[in-house]
């Protein structure tokens, strides 16, 4: 048992072969004296020199490498760099290629003047750098074709690489982004969303994110995209990538496709099955809010004249313009579709009857006043409507039908007029 004052105590001399252990390693090991004689090597260096071990007469090493080094038919730039180090006593590395492996030479000085040489052979160690260049450049090659941002973050959150499409988008150049922390590169628009969904993907959860493009004067004005946490293989998160698609495109193609199947491509008001829909939530906030409702039913009167004297174009022109004359007239909360050839269907939601008449005279009168001008003909037309005010329990249908009724009768009656359904 030791004390805190007793001595400690010794290890036993280890029973080591330095010599036998230099003749089994993979790399050579060389000793030369002050004077440049050539002390002890090792058995990778006798193979690759040539050499007996011990040798019979002393060996000038520098001489020995000199002749070596033109044996093999090598530069002398290498030499002459070596040559520099050792006279100056200075660490050196240096690379010589050998029956097709490639040597690296560490010069190390030692304070008695002489030197150590090792020698490696790194051709695996070259090829695979190669290879990893190769690789990288590909890699490269490879994220500068995608149509769109790639860049990989380490947990420092600097950009590590980052594709040309960030230089094309951002107007910054690539050179500049990598190495930068990504707070100094996202646009300030984004910055703090996207800072947040970048901590998260921190904690090893993928994020996916919608939003606006980087600024107001891109082209890109809607993108999609993820931060994908890069795990080790003890599952420690060593870097996001980011991947973001320019969705402007498919955002208009969207909307373009939304639009034909809500619109009237004529006109532009909604189609007969949108105006229906803007009817059941009318109803349904009607029922909720218990606040009134009308809808009317619109029939221009006689449009067929139209088209049968001025032809279809004509006709159109009525269309159109008859869409903008309501338009003027009505609230933007108001919901008015075309739902027939010249049939259209007005929602007036928060409005009673009398407040609804007064609505549909003001289109009534605005329409009798106006001209259609037509290749320098005037058209003049008239409409008649038919007026319901929804009751409670009553289905969009019910009331439809009873507006659609309505407007029956005013045609009955002599057309131009409003008809209020009972």
């Amino acid at each position: 048992m030791t004390t805190p004052n007793s001595p400690s105590p010794r290890l036993p001399p280890l029973d080591f072969n330095a010599e036998e252990y230099l003749n089994v390693v993979d790399h050579g090991v060389l000793f030369v004296d002050a004077q440049g004689v050539l002390g002890y090597y090792n058995a990778f260096c006798q193979k690759l020199f040539s050499l007996e071990y011990p040798s019979p007469h002393p060996i000038n090493y520098i001489e020995l490498l000199s002749a070596w080094s033109d044996t093999q038919g090598l530069s002398r730039l290498w030499f002459i760099e070596l040559n520099k180090a050792i006279a100056e006593h200075q660490l050196h590395y240096t690379q010589v290629k050998h029956d097709g492996d490639t040597l690296e030479f560490k010069h190390q000085p030692l304070p008695s003047g002489g030197f150590v040489h090792c020698i490696y052979n790194i051709t695996r160690k070259v090829r695979q750098e190669q290879l990893s260049a190769l690789q990288y450049s590909q890699l490269r090659t490879m994220i500068d074709a995608m149509p769109c941002f790639v860049s990989l973050l380490n947990t420092n959150l600097q950009f590590v690489i980052a594709n040309q499409y960030y230089e094309r988008h951002l107007g910054i150049s690539r050179s500049v982004i990598e190495g930068s922390y990504v707070n100094d590169i996202l646009p300030p628009t984004l910055k703090e969303r996207h800072m947040n969904l970048i901590h998260k993907a921190l904690l090893g959860e993928t994020q996916h994110f919608d939003d606006l493009g980087p600024s107001e004067d891109s082209p890109i004005k809607f993108v999609h995209g993820s931060y994908i946490p890069c795990f080790d293989q003890h599952h420690n998160v060593t870097g996001i990538v980011d991947i973001t698609y320019d969705t402007t495109d498919q955002r208009n193609q969207e909307e373009n496709l939304r639009f034909l199947a809500e619109r009237d491509p004529l006109t532009g008001l909604f189609n007969r099955r949108k105006v229906m829909e803007c009817l059941d939530n009318e109803i349904v906030r009607a029922n909720r809010q218990s606040s009134p409702l009308s809808v009317a039913v619109l029939d221009l009167d006689h449009f067929k004249n139209v088209n049968d004297s001025w032809g279809h174009a004509a006709g159109d022109l009525v269309l159109k313009e008859f869409a903008l004359l309501c338009q003027q007239q009505i609230r933007k909360l108001d919901c008015l579709g075309r739902i027939g050839g010249e049939e259209f269907f007005l929602i007036m939601g928060n409005t009673d009857q009398q407040e609804a008449t007064l609505v549909l005279e003001r289109i009534l009168s605005v329409l009798r006043h106006h001209r259609f001008n037509w290749k320098q003909i005037e058209i003049r037309i008239t409409c008649s409507a038919g007026l319901a005010t929804w009751a409670e329990d009553q289905t969009n249908q019910q009331l439809y039908s009873q507006a659609d009724n309505a407007l029956y009768q005013a045609k009955n009656q002599g057309r131009d007029q409003i008809v209020i359904a009972t």
